[in-house]
């Protein structure tokens, strides 16, 4: 039975591993029974500035109405603030460590924060359609639809790094990629890259 039990923690801990590696600029490391992950800062400051950049494109739409402008400043607002709390969680560290069963109430926060700011503003688009026209409330609902895309790149890239789930060298690097790809394609789509 001990020699069952310690193949299995050996299999747990080579799963976590691999699912830490799944982001870039992350690490799962075991100790004593307990594993952690390590999280490269600039990693999700870029891309909450990715977010946060997005957002601010609808200001220099021409014709916003006062509405819309209102609800994405608060948004804009309400992500800067998450990041500030981020930035004094992390200390000015070039990474975090966390227990894999503990996500850091400030990257949770942040990434809900994300979420209420593409949430608020698809909001506003939806009720001021009238005012904002066809051709510009499509403008406000694509950024809805990409701040909110961020916000879900970050919490499926924490969930791969959180979870225990298997994945090899090369599948990890490629996952790493392809986030990348979609934030680059997210900032391209609104003249940012």
């Amino acid at each position: 039975m001990t020699h069952l039990a310690s193949r299995r923690a050996f299999i747990r801990g080579g799963l976590t591993l691999g699912a830490g590696v799944a982001l870039a600029g992350c690490a799962a490391s075991t100790t004593n029974g307990v594993t952690t992950i390590t999280a490269n800062v600039a990693e999700f400051t870029a891309d909450t500035d990715t977010a946060l950049n997005v957002a601010k494109t609808v200001l220099a739409f021409t014709g916003v109405p006062a509405a819309v402008v209102t609800v994405v400043d608060e948004g804009v607002a309400l992500i800067e603030t998450g990041l500030a709390a981020f930035n004094t969680y992390t200390g000015g560290s070039a990474s975090i460590t966390f227990n894999r069963t503990s996500v850091p109430a400030a990257v949770s926060s942040l990434i809900a924060d994300i979420q209420t700011a593409a949430s608020d503003i698809s909001a506003v688009a939806t009720s001021e359609a009238s005012t904002l026209g066809a051709s510009l409330t499509a403008k406000v609902t694509a950024v809805a639809s990409d701040v909110a895309s961020v916000a879900s790149i970050l919490s499926s890239a924490i969930a791969s790094v959180s979870s225990v789930s298997l994945v090899a060298g090369s599948a990890a690097d490629k996952q790493a990629q392809q986030r990348a790809q979609q934030i680059d394609a997210i900032k391209r789509r609104h003249g940012l890259a």
